[in-house]
C-alpha cells in the first residue's frame, strides 16, 4: 500500500473515531498527528460529507464558469450589509438571495450571478441559516404532559432594579396543573439553578421529566465537549428526565414563557423594587394570587391549586434530600433527551459536539437520547403525530466515570415516558 492510500485511511479513521464521540486529544494520541491535522480533516469532512479524505490538487485549473473574484466579495458585502442592520434602509426587509440580486443589478455588477449562485457563495462563506430555521414546516413532537408533575419547564429571567443590581428570576411551572414555583438570586450559575430546583421539588413535587433551554447554568456550559453538567446530574440522581429543547427556539418552551409574561405584568411591573431582598420578600405573595386567584386560560376556569387538590405527590423531603450525593455529584443510571434541528450541513449539536444525522433529515426535527447506563447514544424521528418514532442511530456515548444506580427512594414508574419517547 502506498503512502498517499495509507494517509487516508489515517484520516477516514481519525472522522470515524471522532463522530463516534472520541475525543480530538484521544484521537491525535493514537493517530500520532497534529491538533492542526485533525481540524483541517474534519473541516473538509463538515463541507463534503461524502470527501474521499484524497489530497487535493494545487495544479492551476481553468474554470470558464466560476463566479468572479469581485463580484464574489461584492456578494459577502450585500450580505454583511444586510444582515447589520444599522442604517434605516436596512434595519428592517428581506436578507435573502433575491434581495441581494436585486441590490447587485442596482449596483451595476456584471456579470450578475443568479440566485443559485448567491446561495452557494453565501454558504461557501458561512452566511447562510439551517434550512428551515425560519419556519415551521417541520413536524415538532411536543412533549404532552399527561398528569401532575409529569412534566416540569424551568427559566430564567432577568431584570435590573433600580440602582442597577441584577435580579435572576428562577420559574418552574408543571406543565399539567400550570403550578409554578419562583426562586430569586444574585446570579444565573448552575449551583443557584441547583438551588432553586431543590426548593421547587420540596414544593411542587418531582417530576418524572425536566424540561430547559439550553442556558449555560442547565446544560453543562458552551466549552468542554461531552460535559454532563451539575443540573443534569442531579435531575438523574433524583430519578428525572432532563429534556433540552432546540437552540435558539423559545417558543418550544411557550408554557413557561407565557407565564413570564403574566409575571412581568402582575408582579415586576407593579413595584419598583429596590434589590434583591426585597424581590425575594414580595414574590410569595404574587405566588398566592397565582395559584389561588388567576385561572390559566388552558385550565378552563379552574385555577393552579385547584388542578391539584388531592393529588398525591412524591415531595423531596427533607429525608430524601440527605441522601443526594455531596458534591460533585456522580452521574446517574437514566436518560438524557435533545431535541435539535438537523442544520443545512446534516448534523446536530449537543454538549458541545457535532453529530452526523445524515443530509435526508436536514431541516427536520429529531430527539438525541443518552442512556448513561447502557452509554449508548440514540437519534430518533417522529414525521408527526400518528407515526411511531423511528430509530435512526445508535452510536456509542462512553463515560470516563463510574455510573451510579438510581436509589431505590428515587424510584419511580416511567413507563408512560418510555411509551411517549421510546429510547
Amino acid at each position: 500500500m502506498d503512502t498517499f492510500t495509507t494517509e487516508q485511511a489515517l484520516r477516514r479513521e481519525a472522522i470515524r473515531r471522532r463522530v463516534q464521540g472520541e475525543r480530538r486529544r484521544d484521537i491525535c494520541r493514537d493517530l500520532g498527528r497534529s491538533p492542526r491535522w485533525f481540524d483541517k480533516w474534519w473541516a473538509e469532512y463538515r463541507r463534503h460529507p461524502h470527501t474521499d479524505f484524497a489530497d487535493h490538487s494545487r495544479a492551476p485549473q481553468t474554470l470558464p464558469h466560476k463566479t468572479p473574484e469581485p463580484v464574489e466579495q461584492a456578494i459577502v458585502s450585500v450580505r454583511e450589509t444586510l444582515e447589520a442592520a444599522d442604517t434605516p434602509d436596512t434595519k428592517y426587509g428581506l436578507i435573502g438571495a433575491p434581495t441581494i440580486r436585486g441590490q447587485l443589478e442596482r449596483l451595476g455588477i456584471e456579470p450578475l450571478p443568479s440566485n443559485p449562485t448567491i446561495q452557494r457563495i453565501m454558504a461557501q462563506h458561512d452566511q447562510t441559516h439551517p434550512i428551515g430555521a425560519g419556519n415551521d414546516l417541520a413536524y415538532y413532537p411536543w412533549p404532552v404532559a399527561w398528569a401532575v408533575n409529569a412534566i416540569h419547564a424551568t427559566d430564567i429571567i432577568t431584570r435590573y432594579v433600580y440602582g442597577g443590581e441584577e435580579v435572576n428570576n428562577f420559574h418552574t411551572i408543571d406543565l399539567y396543573s400550570h403550578a409554578a414555583h419562583l426562586t430569586q438570586h444574585a446570579d444565573k450559575s448552575s449551583a443557584a439553578t441547583c438551588a432553586h430546583l431543590l426548593k421547587t421539588w420540596a414544593n411542587l413535587g418531582l417530576p418524572l421529566m425536566q424540561q430547559f433551554d439550553n442556558e449555560a447554568a442547565f446544560c453543562g456550559g458552551h466549552t468542554h465537549p461531552h460535559v454532563i453538567g451539575r443540573v443534569v446530574r442531579l435531575c438523574l440522581c433524583c430519578g428525572s428526565v432532563p429534556i433540552f429543547t432546540p437552540f435558539y427556539e423559545a417558543k418550544r418552551n411557550y408554557q413557561i414563557e407565557t407565564f413570564h409574561s403574566l409575571w412581568e405584568a402582575g408582579f415586576w411591573s407593579r413595584e419598583e423594587f429596590i434589590g434583591l431582598a426585597h424581590v425575594q420578600a414580595e414574590a410569595p405573595t404574587f405566588a398566592r394570587w397565582y395559584h389561588t386567584v388567576y385561572q390559566p386560560p388552558a385550565l378552563q376556569g379552574k385555577t393552579p391549586a385547584q388542578m391539584r387538590r388531592g393529588i398525591q405527590v412524591m415531595h423531596l423531603t427533607a429525608d430524601l434530600r440527605r441522601l443526594i450525593p455531596t458534591e460533585p455529584l456522580p452521574i446517574t443510571a437514566g436518560r438524557i433527551h435533545f431535541m435539535r434541528k438537523v442544520d443545512i450541513t446534516g448534523h446536530i449539536e449537543f454538549l458541545n459536539e457535532t453529530w452526523p444525522v445524515g443530509s435526508k433529515w436536514i431541516g427536520e426535527y429529531v430527539r438525541a437520547t443518552i442512556d448513561t447506563a447502557r452509554q449508548t447514544l440514540t437519534l430518533w424521528h417522529q414525521a408527526d403525530a400518528e407515526t411511531d418514532w423511528r430509530l435512526i442511530k445508535t452510536r456509542q456515548f462512553r463515560f470516563r466515570e463510574t455510573v451510579h444506580a438510581v436509589l431505590p427512594q428515587f424510584r419511580r414508574n416511567s413507563a408512560r415516558c418510555r411509551d411517549c419517547w421510546p429510547s
